[in-house]
């Protein structure tokens, strides 16, 4: 049996997080739900609250604690999925030795992956990547990761957030795309 976790952007644990989880679960049964926040719905009004909120009272590296306790303690198979700060906090701690249950990770426009270039995952990862990004070359970071093993890099049509509805960057049609091609492609 595989387990998949949906590990959160900063927006945490959202109605619309735990939707997707529902509509994965049709490809992977137990689906679970990492968050900065510890399981609570803030409902942020803006992105701009969500950020601020998230860098005064969690932060990238204790976000990467959250998410390394989560997933340590061996267990079954293990797929993940990571969005935003998420796919970063996950990118981050890929490498680490004890992650030997996890089978493949896809990580959605984690932009703070530029931070860790040095990293070499020890499962596999498909990284997508937005269209664009205000502070970073996409091409030029896709082009120096998709050198390393285990990494598949795919650029999106949709803008950073593409796939959370309460992101100013909402596709509805990059989502379906991309849930579609998850609901295919989860199972190790």
């Amino acid at each position: 049996m595989v387990t998949l976790f949906l590990i959160a952007d900063i927006f945490g644990r959202t109605r619309a997080l735990e939707t997707m989880g529902q509509e994965l679960s049709e490809a992977v049964p137990d689906i679970r739900i990492i968050d900065p926040y510890q399981g609570l719905d803030h409902r942020f009004e803006t992105e701009a609250r969500a950020y601020a909120y998230f860098m005064d009272r969690v932060g990238l590296k204790n976000y990467k604690s959250i998410l390394t306790d989560a997933l340590a303690s061996p267990g079954q198979d293990t797929v993940l999925i990571g969005f935003s700060v998420g796919a970063s906090a996950l990118w981050s701690v890929s490498d680490r030795t004890f992650f030997r249950h996890i089978q493949k990770a896809f990580c959605f426009y984690g932009s703070q992956i530029r931070q860790y270039t040095g990293v070499q995952p020890r499962f596999d990862m498909e990284l997508i990547f937005p269209e664009q990004e205000p502070h970073f070359d996409v091409d030029e970071l896709i082009h120096t990761l998709q050198t390393k093993d285990r990494v598949t890099c795919t650029k999106a049509s949709g803008l950073h957030g593409f796939m959370n509805e309460r992101s100013p960057h909402f596709d509805p049609d990059g989502y379906t795309v991309f849930m579609e091609y998850l609901k295919t492609h989860v199972m190790p």
